[in-house]
């Protein structure tokens, strides 16, 4: 059940990343339109409440009007002399001011392109205008209806400082609302870190305690499985020596010492995967090691093999461990291509790593298999042991390294192993 978890444990940061960045788009996008509702309401309020503001004195006046404009005047003043009334007047339908807060304008023209079709219409409208001084000011046009039906126009221009603060202030929120949003994914992104750093250690964690069971298990039993298989190994020798050529129980002799063969490199492999790892990192020149492993894992293979390095370039690594890790690649290659292939073998400086990479053209690997590789028993091979690979990622990692495998797109696979690169000198 251990082996099950550890398995599904990491897709975990994948799917909590995902729910906490739905949850914070979600968030985000729904503060965002309330935000812009408030907004909009806040500019729609403050400019019905500059036309109310504007309606009610305009009617105010039409009802002063209607008790005659002589015994009106001084009311009407009185009405149109609020203080955010920046200036009104009343005309007449051709356009001659009868009533200005201003005296002095009193007889002039109105100077309105429009007024005449106004008129026609008689519909009351308000707009934004700006003032002579500059100054932003909401200009409300009502026709009143005097004594005898006589029709005048009323002009009214108020100052919308208070309207303009409420749209100011309702703006504003936009800077609050960033700062929050901001806050919001800062801490969703520290809050992501930590779970992945979490589940990340608590995996190390238990592939350690694997690690360490294996250990457990193959110190008890490597020793009672070789005592055994040393008497049977030599005994099986023993009798191969004395029988001769010709005996057919040759051929299940040989067959008896492969099959012992085969049981001490599992128990070999076995210990060595388990066993805990010391490491003496020093400056390492890849080019003899690649040369070393070729010559062993290589020796007598048809195929072609290729070796480009950077002359210099050293990487950070012990040398016993980069030549077991390279050992298992260059012979994993020469198994996946058969007779025949090219095996290429490049060392090249990308950053401060030393990646190496060992490629072959063979057939691939399906891609099914790739994310399970480096999984300890879990192999592609009929007489692989499975712990190969997961050997070279537990020392390269060791080593403060990262490896990978993966298929090339003209055909094969590449094992590309990333170390520390050393300092000049």
């Amino acid at each position: 059940m251990r082996i099950e978890v550890a398995k599904l444990r990491p897709s975990l940061p994948g799917v909590l990343r995902g729910v906490l960045f739905t949850f914070l788009l979600l968030s985000s996008a729904a503060v965002l339109y309330a935000t812009g509702l408030n907004a909009r309401t806040a500019k729609t309020l403050a400019e019905s409440s500059l036309e109310s503001t504007a309606l009610a004195l305009s009617t105010s006046t039409e009802s002063a009007l209607r008790a005659g404009w002589n015994q009106a005047e001084g009311e009407i003043r009185d009405i149109l002399s609020d203080r955010v009334v920046a200036y009104a007047l009343i005309a007449g339908k051709d356009g001659t001011v009868l009533f200005h807060s201003n005296a002095e304008l009193v007889g002039t023209k109105l100077q309105d392109a429009g007024l005449a079709d106004w008129l026609r219409s008689g519909k009351t409208y308000g707009r934004r205008v700006s003032l002579g001084t500059g100054l932003p000011a909401y200009e409300f046009n009502y026709l009143l209806h005097g004594p005898g039906g006589k029709i005048e126009i009323l002009r009214l221009v108020l100052h919308t400082t208070q309207a303009d603060r409420i749209i100011s202030d309702a703006r504003k929120m936009w800077w609050t609302v960033g700062a929050v949003l901001l806050l919001l994914w800062a801490v969703g992104v520290v809050l992501e870190r930590v779970l992945t750093r979490h589940l990340r250690l608590q995996a190390e964690v238990d592939r350690r305690e694997r690690l360490a069971l294996i250990g457990q298990m193959t110190a008890t039993l490597a020793h009672e499985i070789r005592n055994a298989l040393g008497s049977i190994k030599g005994y099986t020798q023993w009798v191969d020596e004395k029988v001769e050529e010709a005996d057919p129980r040759k051929n299940a002799l040989a067959i008896v010492l492969q099959g012992t063969e085969r049981i001490e490199s599992l128990v070999n492999d076995l210990l060595l995967f388990s066993r805990e790892e010391s490491y003496s990192v020093e400056p390492v020149d890849p080019t003899p090691l690649f040369k070393e492993t070729v010559a062993e894992a290589a020796s007598g293979w048809a195929g072609e093999v290729e070796m480009e390095t950077v002359p210099g370039t050293r990487a950070m690594a012990d040398p016993d461990k980069l030549r077991r890790i390279l050992l298992n690649g260059v012979r994993n290659a020469v198994q996946a291509m058969g007779e025949r292939g090219v095996l290429k073998i490049t060392a090249r400086p990308e950053g401060l790593r030393l990646v190496i990479r060992i490629e072959d053209t063979g057939p691939g690997i399906p891609a099914v298999e790739l994310p399970r590789l480096f999984t300890p028993f879990h192999t592609t091979k009929t007489d692989g042991t499975g712990l190969g690979l997961a050997y070279s990622k537990k020392v390269t990692e060791g080593m403060k390294g990262v490896i990978g495998l993966s298929n090339r797109e003209e055909g094969g696979a590449v094992l590309a192993i990333h170390l520390p690169i050393a300092g000049e000198g």
